[in-house]
Formats: structure tokens, sequence, C-alpha cells
């Protein structure tokens, strides 16, 4: 089952990513990913969603599914028991979210990082612009290298001197 197709049935059943995501345990983010192209899912995870809508996950096709996914058969439990798999689903779908939040953080966290290591490289460089300024001014104290010492020590320094 390619992506496409998954997103064909998923559509043709009137559910959203997040719902299919409640209703077979796959997560939000690899639902999204697998109809996008960007991953390959194993094959459990086919043969998961493909129960789900009850076709067979070697030969799906999108004109040939159902209208609406066939919810899977439910086994006889216990009350106790239904109310552990319901906690267990709202632990799940918790830990999905927080996870997403984490990876949103990650990324955030980087760009930061990477800011601050640009900010180092731009100050490495108006000192080094700096240094040769200095060298050019020793050499040929002219008023135009002292502006241009000036200028860099103001770029360096951030005001004015």
């Amino acid at each position: 089952m390619e992506g496409r197709e998954l997103k064909g049935l998923r559509e043709r059943a009137g559910l959203t990513q997040q719902q299919l995501s409640q209703k077979t345990g796959v997560s939000r983010s690899l639902i999204s990913q697998w109809e996008n192209g960007v991953i390959s899912v194993s094959a459990a995870t086919k043969k998961r969603i493909a129960d789900f809508f009850g076709v067979d996950a070697m030969s799906v096709s999108v004109e040939n599914a159902p209208e609406k996914a066939q919810e899977p058969p439910r086994i006889a439990t216990s009350e106790a028991a239904r109310q552990e798999l319901d906690a267990l689903t709202r632990q799940y779908v918790q830990l999905n979210q927080n996870l997403e939040q984490m990876l949103g953080w990650l990324t955030a966290h980087d760009l930061s990082a990477l800011k601050e290591s640009a900010s180092a490289l731009m100050q490495a460089v108006d000192t080094e612009t700096v240094f040769r300024q200095v060298k050019s001014f020793q050499q040929h104290k002219t008023a135009s290298s002292r502006e241009a010492l000036t200028n860099a020590l103001t770029r360096l320094l951030g005001e004015e001197l």
C-alpha cells in the first residue's frame, strides 16, 4: 500500500489523520509522512491499516476500496479492561503530542544555536577586519585609512566612536 492509496482510503472513509491514528494506534505524524511519500512503512504497519479498512495490504486500489471503513471486530472485554485500554489510549495520545512538541522545540532550539554561531562568526569577521584596518593605518597614516579603521571598529563595537 502506497501513501496515495492510504490517503484515498482515509478520505473515502471520511477520517482525518488524527482520527485514523486514534483508531489504529499508528501515529498521526507517521500517517502524514506516509501519505506524503516521505517514508516507507513496515509490512506490519501496512497490515494494521489494511485490516482496519478491510482490504488486502498487497492489492489495495483506491477505486476498489470500500466507501466507509469498517471497525475491526471487537473482543468482549470487562469494564475494567475497557477502562484500562481507554487510559492507555489517552496516555498514547498525550505522549504522541508531547513528542511532536519536543520535535518542534528541538528545531527551534537548534535554530537558536545556529543563530548564535552565525553571530559569533560575524563578530570574528568584524574583528579580523579591524586588525586589517589597524595594520593598514599603521602602514599608511592617511585620513581614508583612519576612517576605514573607525568604521570597522564601529561595526565591531556597535557604537559610534
